[in-house]
This record gives C-alpha cells, structure tokens and sequence, in this order.
C-alpha cells in the first residue's frame, strides 16, 4: 500500500501536479514517522519530496520548517558536502531567500559552498555567486572570520576569492540584472 502511494505521489509529481503530490507525500511522511522512525530512509525520501513540491508550490514557510529538520539529519547521517544535503541546503536557502532571512540564507549559501568545494567547485560558485548578489549583507566579512554560523571553514581563502571575483563582475555589470535561482547565481550577459 505505501509503495503504492509513494509511487501515485511520484507521477503527480512527474505530471506537474504538485498539490497532489504533496498530498500524497504528506501521508507518507505521517505513516513512515510513526512505523519505520524519523531517521528511515523512507521517512527521510518522503520530507525531501515533500521539500520539492512545496518548492514548486512557494510554499516557503513549510518548506522551511521541513528543509530544518531534513538538512540537519542529512549533515548529521551524511556530511555537508554529499549530494542530497546540498539539495535539502538549496531548498533551504531559497525558501529563506523568499521569507527574506537573507543573513541565514547567505550564511547556508556559504557553508554548504565550502562543502561541496572539492567535488563541485562550478556549483559552489553559483552558490557563492548567490550570497555575493545580495547587497543587505556582507558575505565576504562572514568569510573573512573562517567560521559561518559556527561552522568552521574548510576553504576560506577559495570563497574569498570566488566571492571577490562575483562582487567585481556584479559592480562592472550594473546594466546586467543578476539572476537568483534554486542552483545559485545565474548571470547573462
């Protein structure tokens, strides 16, 4: 039965019908908290869908609540840097971006940057492109102390100098209007 569900939540998804999906995700986060835990793998793969589809719905402040739970039990079980936190990290980060916690988000912009550093250094500059696009807040200052909302910097020297180079084309480029994604920075010439 659970299959199923989880199975008939995926093709809503699949179709673009997130309300239903998200229905269906729901009951199987409810189910599996209770039957298999709240660290199952299941359990955790039903939050993280429910995590897209709020996404897809701007459905922030859900979607925060759950990408807090989910991002600190993957940092916990996974590590920072492993593909599926930096998932849960991006939803993060966006759903505060639109809930306008831009320090919070810049400061999970940066972290999660630093951790994927090794593996995906194109996909932490876009993130590091992203912290360095919001004006309200000095990133380059966060950097500067090695230490981002208590997490200690394994790259310090690398952010600086990616957000330096960010910051530079962003004032050369003032006709160009950057563009924030899900992914990061996202600028066309």
């Amino acid at each position: 039965m659970l299959d199923e569900l989880n199975d008939q939540a995926q093709a809503d998804y699949d179709a673009g019908q997130f309300s239903a999906a998200l229905a269906g995700f729901s009951v199987l986060r409810e189910i599996r908290a209770r039957r298999e835990g709240p660290y199952s793998v299941k359990y955790l793969a039903a939050v993280h869908d429910s995590v897209r589809c709020m996404s897809q719905l701007e459905r922030w402040a859900d979607s925060d609540l759950l990408c807090s739970e989910l991002h600190s039990k993957y940092v916990r079980t996974l590590g920072r840097g492993e593909a599926i936190t930096v998932d849960v990290a991006k939803h993060w980060a966006w759903s505060m971006m639109h809930l306008r916690d831009l320090r919070a988000a810049i400061g999970l912009y940066l972290t999660t940057a630093d951790a994927m550093w090794d593996t995906d250094a194109a996909g932490a500059a876009q993130l590091i492109g992203a912290a360095a696009a919001i004006p309200a807040v000095r990133p380059a200052a966060m950097v500067w102390k090695g230490i981002v909302d208590g997490v200690a910097l394994r790259h310090p020297d690398e952010l600086l100098n990616v957000l330096t180079i960010w910051t530079s084309r962003l004032s050369a480029n003032e006709s160009v209007e950057p563009t924030i994604t899900l992914d990061g920075l996202a600028m066309t010439a």
